[in-house]
């Protein structure tokens, strides 16, 4: 099993104070992800689910993207095993406000199944 660190529920400014991003002035539960691949699972009070994937390109190594999945909102599209993946909505928010992609106003069929995010340096 996997070193994992989870602190406990502090305010976003506690764990800005020990060294996590803050996003928000609400509850947070900073965790340190062990190196490797690792998932993190959540629900929501009403049973709602999202999976955090994050994964590693060299064995061993920090993990180097992450992807999100939500596994409730009732369509799938055929993923690339030759099975079914649960799709849902997204959207991003760029300078602005603004949205440089919308699901939305995507047919069923162009929906995502997961969000990918790089976790690279620029």
């Amino acid at each position: 099993m996997a070193d994992i660190t989870q602190l406990p529920i502090m305010t976003a400014r506690d764990a800005e104070s020990i060294g996590f991003a803050r996003f928000n002035d609400v509850p947070t539960m900073p965790i340190d992800i062990p190196d490797g691949n690792f998932t993190i699972s959540a629900r929501t009070s009403d049973g709602r689910r999202i999976t955090f994937f994050f994964g590693e390109y060299k064995r061993g190594a920090a993990p180097s993207f992450i992807d999100i999945q939500y596994h409730d909102d009732g369509t799938t599209i055929p993923n690339a095993n030759g099975g079914t993946s649960p799709s849902f909505d997204l959207f991003t928010i760029g300078r602005g406000g603004r949205n440089a992609y919308d699901s939305r106003h995507h047919p069923s069929e162009e929906k995502p199944s997961i969000a990918v995010i790089l976790l690279g340096s620029s």
